[in-house]
């Protein structure tokens, strides 16, 4: 099983519906089970790997961005520079449907 690591306050979206995720880089997932796991609490979910697509941040696909919590490009890009200061429009991501 796959294994992500979400930040806590990230995590908590899980609840509420979050049912994509976008990570910087090429990642190499399988459709197959898909463990999230708090970074700081000692909590996880088990999820399923449905779809995963690779393309700049600027080409995202709206619904994932509003899945991932996101309002736009700009709001991607602003927020995600938290964990990946050095993000571009031009930055290669991996993006995670799970249900």
């Amino acid at each position: 099983m796959q294994q992500l690591i979400l930040a806590e306050d990230i995590f908590d979206q899980l609840e509420t519906g979050k049912r994509t995720t976008i990570r910087k880089g090429r990642r190499s997932i399988n459709l197959d089970e898909l463990e999230f796991e708090s970074l700081t609490e000692k909590r996880k979910a088990v999820y399923y790997a449905r779809m995963v697509y690779y393309c700049k941040l600027k080409d995202v696909l709206e619904s994932d961005l509003i899945n991932d919590g996101f309002e736009n490009h700009a709001d991607l890009l602003d927020k995600m520079k938290r964990f990946y200061p050095d993000l571009t429009d031009e930055t290669e991501l991996t993006v995670i449907r799970f249900k």
